[in-house]
């Protein structure tokens, strides 16, 4: 009896200590305020709906199938038949081709193989051999149709249009070990995760911003919902069936208005009308870029006004942060390098896509030369260095030279060197790189304040609008990953990161199913600036490189780096064939 009443006792002390301890948990409650409650439950969500809707973006788009279509076959002696994969396909005895014809009489670069709306042209490289359409020699290129007989020096080819092989051996070409993955998730169902985390972060920063800025933050979150919702609408009645990207990047521009928002709540209609400019643009630069001819003549258009953009900026550009990159016209204030990058990508990539001339490189060295320089000049050599590094990804993929590319980077490295000696400011930037905080209160003082805030947050941040580097110079803008990491928590700004990230890593992986070169140049070259500028931002701003001043695409506050990354988001979608795969640009396949 003894002992039963002993743990009796035990039992009831230990209840009413847990009682106590609840009642003391919800006394706090009281004394806190709704806004801490609300905090303090809520920053636990934005974590799982992040990584969430991540997940549910990433699967689909990894999903292979669709991306190795296969366009027509050449046949050779003995029933073999080799697919055609691209618009534009290489042919030739080098490794590097496109279609690989390993005989001593092929050149190796010999042809080109091309589609043209209702017919293919093939076109002679300068062979020793030359290129036959059924028995007739042709000068320099000629049309070829289904059922022609190609002739490589000797080497005979039939065409044959898709729909005459077997339906059985197409689908063993096209099948991939991912044809499966992400079954099941509909964007649909994503979209509203989306729409919950953007209202959630929205109450979050209406319950701790002073009371003038709460309802503009609300209203704007709203309007930029209601875009969202639209613009699915009109997508999913057009049928396109893939519009996970466009969801990681509307997830990327509410994260914006958030920080935005949290920083310099003045700025949240300029932002709202640059994530819907951007938005515009990437529609009409998708349908300007279906057509490719098209998209080729454009290019002169576009390089013109980069020459005019780069000399207006040189001429009447103003100085901020070291750095003449901004003009300002009374009412509105731009970064011109900005619109440069979308110009560069489609420059460079109708410039080379089809022959790597002589002509065509020396013209691309050309427009990439006076870009870069112009960006030396003007002291922005962060943008410089992503411009650099766009030249050598579009140059490579056609040229696959490493001798020429690796003379392009001895330069570089040269006139960086020059860099750094003639200017002090990037000299000074230099200097700080590793050291920081040996100048905490000088040229180290964004970096060290930054990764105080960072830290601070941990794994689930403090909250929107409860943190203090928004207190620090261009914290929305080159060190907007602190607040990320503050306000929202490590998991979130990770999961930020990591969405431009796979931008990137998709476009990559989109290049070997791409149907045609056009659409893989400039899907590479965007997933360049994309990297580059990820890294230059999120690691400068921890002192893992030296802070130079780049936005970090779609989350940076800024509208001309906010359309900028919409329209380079174009390339990017318009090579990814699945969204079209049921059409072709005359309606109807060889």
């Amino acid at each position: 009896m003894d002992a039963l009443f002993t743990s009796l006792q035990r039992l009831l002390d230990m209840t009413a200590a847990r009682w106590a301890n609840i009642t003391m948990f919800f006394s706090s409650l009281s004394t806190i305020g709704f806004a801490d409650i609300y905090t303090l439950f809520v920053r636990w969500v934005f974590p799982l709906l992040a990584v969430g809707i991540l997940v549910r973006c990433i699967l689909p788009l990894l999903r292979n199938q669709g991306y190795n279509r296969i366009w027509g076959y050449l046949e050779v002696p003995g029933n073999i038949k080799i697919p055609i994969r691209h618009w534009e396909n290489s042919l030739g005895r080098s490794k590097l081709s496109d279609i690989v014809v390993n005989l001593p009489f092929v050149s190796r670069n010999h042809a080109v193989l091309a589609y043209h709306r209702d017919y293919w042209t093939i076109t002679d490289l300068g062979s020793k051999g030359g290129v036959s359409i059924n028995g007739q020699k042709i000068e320099s290129n000629g049309e070829v149709h289904a059922g022609d007989t190609i002739s490589l020096g000797g080497a005979e080819f039939r065409l044959l249009a898709a729909e005459e092989v077997n339906d059985d051996f197409a689908a063993t070409q096209g099948r991939t070990r991912f044809s499966r993955l992400g079954e099941g998730i509909t964007p649909g169902k994503t979209l509203l995760l989306l729409i919950l985390f953007q209202v959630l972060g929205a109450f979050q920063l209406y319950y701790t911003m002073p009371e003038e800025t709460r309802l503009t933050i609300l209203l704007t979150v709203l309007v930029l919902i209601a875009v969202e919702c639209l613009y699915y609408i009109i997508a999913f009645h057009c049928s396109r069936k893939y519009l996970e990207l466009e969801l990681l990047a509307f997830f990327l521009c509410g994260l914006n208005l958030l920080v935005v928002a949290a920083d310099v709540p003045n700025q949240l209609l300029k932002q709202l009308i640059a994530i819907i400019m951007g938005l515009v643009i990437f529609v009409i630069l998708q349908l300007i870029i279906r057509d490719m001819e098209r998209a080729r003549k454009l290019k002169y258009i576009l390089a013109a006004g980069a020459l005019v953009l780069l000399a207006a900026n040189l001429v009447f550009g103003e100085v901020r942060f070291g750095g003449r990159n901004w003009i300002n016209l009374g009412l509105i204030t731009f970064q011109p390098m900005e619109f440069v990058k979308v110009a560069f990508v489609l420059a460079g990539t109708a410039t080379l896509d089809r022959l790597l001339t002589t002509r065509n490189i020396t013209a691309f060295i050309a427009f990439a030369g006076t870009c870069i320089g112009a960006l030396i000049i003007m002291r922005d050599l962060g943008t410089a260095v992503v411009f650099f590094g766009v030249f050598l990804v579009i140059a490579f993929m056609r040229s696959g030279d490493l001798r020429t590319i690796a003379y392009a980077l001895s330069a570089a490295v040269l006139g960086a060197l020059a860099a750094i000696t003639l200017m002090p400011y990037v000299a000074s930037r230099f200097e700080a790189w590793g050291n920081v905080w040996q100048f905490a209160n000088t040229i180290g003082y964004q970096q060290t304040r930054t990764m105080i805030a960072a830290a601070s947050g941990g794994l689930l941040g403090v909250g929107g609008g409860n943190g203090y580097l928004v207190n620090i110079p261009a914290a929305d803008t080159d060190l907007v990953f602190g607040i990320l990491c503050e306000e929202w928590g490590l998991i979130v700004a990770l999961a930020a990161v990591l969405m431009v990230v796979f931008f990137s890593l998709f476009a990559f992986f989109l290049v070997r199913g791409c149907k045609s070169a056009f659409y893989a140049i400039a899907a590479s070259g965007t997933a360049t600036i994309y990297l580059i500028q990820t890294a230059l931002n999120v690691f400068g701003s921890v002192d893992l490189l030296p802070l130079t001043g780049i936005t970090l695409p779609f989350v940076s506050n800024g509208g001309s780096s906010m359309v900028a990354s919409w329209a380079l988001l174009a390339f990017i979608k318009a090579a990814d064939s699945r969204s079209r795969a049921h059409t072709h640009e005359s309606g109807r396949l060889i």
